[in-house]
């Protein structure tokens, strides 16, 4: 009896060490501290904005009622008119630094560098890329394109009357607002299959439109831009049929010199 209770009792102290060895032998869980401190290290491994990166633009300030365009010339279209105070960010500038890039409503656009149009940090300016100018969308030194842009005296089209805004083209406009149309009499600017057209001054640029309000051009467009137009003109598609010294100036005090103030 003696023997079996021993037998016994050896086999559960067997049973017990084999147990025990096997428990050892099982993975230990991980450390709560070890995978809180591993992700924190790949989190702070990920990419950061560097000092070169953050040189590429350069915050500036517009001081006057400033003129942005397609290109780094007044032989660009203009885009839109910047209000004096208006806060830019520059992100590159032509060979001379004369014209600079901005990011303007998600398109890059060019304006004057000149330090009385612009407020930024002359120090940090040949720090910013040189930016290749793009191709101008039409040719400014064509005659046709010349006169309308330096030359043709433009009235703006009141309703009973008309107010001189310019007697040297539209690279000289002046005290327009929201909606004003702008040309030479009618019928002086022809277009070739859509008889009469004339500018409307929008979005601080100016548009073509059609002298019938109600008219639209191809494919239903009730405006075409700028760049365009003026591509029109250098074309021949649009001509002006007015001369110097007639009509539109007639009459108009500031456009005519006939005209007394």
């Amino acid at each position: 009896m003696k023997i079996k209770i021993s037998f016994f009792l050896s086999l559960i102290l067997i049973a017990l060490i084999s147990f025990g060895c096997g428990s050892d032998e099982a993975p230990a869980p991980a450390d709560t501290a070890d995978t809180v401190e591993a992700t924190s290290t790949q989190t702070d491994a990920s990419p950061t904005p560097t000092a070169a990166a953050e040189s590429e633009t350069l915050a500036g300030r517009v001081l006057v009622d400033l003129n942005v365009r397609q290109g780094p010339g007044t032989n660009y279209t203009v885009v839109k008119t910047l209000p004096a105070n208006t806060e830019i960010t520059v992100i590159g500038r032509n060979e001379a630094s004369s014209w600079l890039v901005a990011a303007e409503d998600g398109t890059e656009v060019w304006l004057s560098g000149s330090a009385d149009f612009v407020e930024l940090d002359r120090e940090r300016l040949a720090d910013l890329p040189v930016v290749e100018a793009p191709a101008p969308s039409y040719n400014a030194s064509d005659p046709n394109v010349n006169n309308v842009l330096n030359r043709i005296p433009l009235v703006l089209h009141n309703p009973d009357s008309f107010t001189c805004v310019s007697n040297a083209g539209i690279n000289n406009l002046s005290s327009l607002a929201e909606g004003n149309v702008i040309g030479p009499h009618s019928g002086d600017f022809v277009h070739q299959e859509l008889s009469n057209v004339l500018f409307k001054y929008t979005n601080g640029s100016l548009v073509l439109i059609r002298e019938d309000p109600v008219a639209r051009f191809e494919n239903g467009q009730e405006s075409l831009p700028l760049a365009t137009a003026l591509k029109m003109f250098e074309t021949g598609e649009i001509v002006w049929t007015g001369q110097f010294g007639e009509w539109p100036a007639r009459g108009v005090t500031g456009c005519d010199p006939q005209a007394q103030p």
